[in-house]
């Protein structure tokens, strides 16, 4: 599998960066592993600014794959059901949606 700094435009040290602030508030703000169970996650700029980056990189690895294999779409790949790249992308974009919520949507 490829890492972050293979991957144009990517910066992994403010990804990295972002981790390392979003864990520490988890550690100090949260009676669980993640942002979810905060009584703050819906007001929260450090959990949306890190889905955000992190849905970035997902859709700059998924372009660079499609460009990489000559091809527009996901669908027109074989590997369309057991790629990590895609699915990656599709648990990024699940993350932005509700903001890393763990699920909890915000209508």
């Amino acid at each position: 599998m490829a890492e972050i700094s293979d991957f144009v435009g990517i910066d992994e040290s403010e990804l990295n960066s972002k981790k390392a602030s979003l864990d520490s508030c988890i550690a100090q703000n949260s009676s669980g592993d993640n942002c979810s169970k905060c009584q703050r996650v819906f007001g929260c700029d450090k959990i949306k600014e890190f889905v955000i980056l992190q849905f970035d990189i997902a859709i700059a690895k998924l372009k660079q794959c499609q460009e990489a294999n000559n091809i527009s779409s996901c669908m027109n790949c074989s590997e369309f059901f057991e790629c990590k790249i895609r699915s990656g992308y599709v648990n990024a974009t699940y993350e932005k949606m509700n903001e890393g919520r763990g699920g909890q949507f915000d209508f």
